[in-house]
């Protein structure tokens, strides 16, 4: 049996429940603030290393757990920055050497990949970014006037960055070894 969903409780409720927990607030005004722009479940994950039976471990202050919340976000944008200039580095050259080799629409040939590869599932996940991203406008281009004939490097621009490593993962070995070893002068498994 599923239990109660609990009520919402207000600001100062929410103060409230973090006091009676042992969390020491010196600045409500500041701690009510922070619980309106970041919202008081997200932070009650940043207070778990505190967290002593029912309670927060002695000491406990407020403006500590929300700095670490702080570090977090940024730390997280710093290195969404630094992974997307990968991933959009990653597509651009994934996207030159296989439409060089296998052709403008190479990829959607299965002889083009590993026999792992199970392109039904890959031409489905392009099917689905094609249907997500209609409204863009090189995505409309292309299915108005190329009857949805996508080039390699057009379609690359829908990949995520799981449908980016699948990609590569499915590359027949020689084509891995090849895009390592002049990318980044390492080996395919590393890459």
């Amino acid at each position: 049996m599923a239990r109660e969903i609990k009520r919402p409780t207000t600001y100062s409720e929410q103060i409230q429940i973090l006091k009676e927990r042992g969390c020491i607030i010196s600045d409500e005004g500041f701690c009510r603030d922070k619980l309106q722009a970041v919202n008081y479940y997200r932070l009650t994950a940043y207070f778990l290393p505190f967290k002593s039976g029912n309670g927060y471990i002695e000491g406990t202050n407020f403006e500590r757990v929300y700095r670490l919340y702080e570090f977090d976000r940024k730390l997280r944008a710093v290195l969404f920055s630094a992974v997307e200039e990968i991933e959009i580095y990653l597509r651009s050259r994934f996207a030159y050497f296989h439409a060089h080799k296998y052709g403008a629409t190479g990829y959607l040939n299965p002889e083009n990949f590993s026999n792992r590869h199970q392109h039904e599932k890959f031409i489905a996940n392009i099917s689905r970014e094609i249907v997500s991203n209609k409204q863009a406008l090189f995505v409309k281009h292309h299915l108005e006037n190329y009857d949805g004939i996508f080039p390699m490097w057009v379609i690359s621009e829908l990949f995520t960055f799981g449908m980016l490593s699948y990609f590569y993962n499915d590359l027949k070995i020689q084509d891995q070894k090849q895009l390592a070893g002049e990318l980044y002068g390492t080996t395919y498994k590393i890459l």
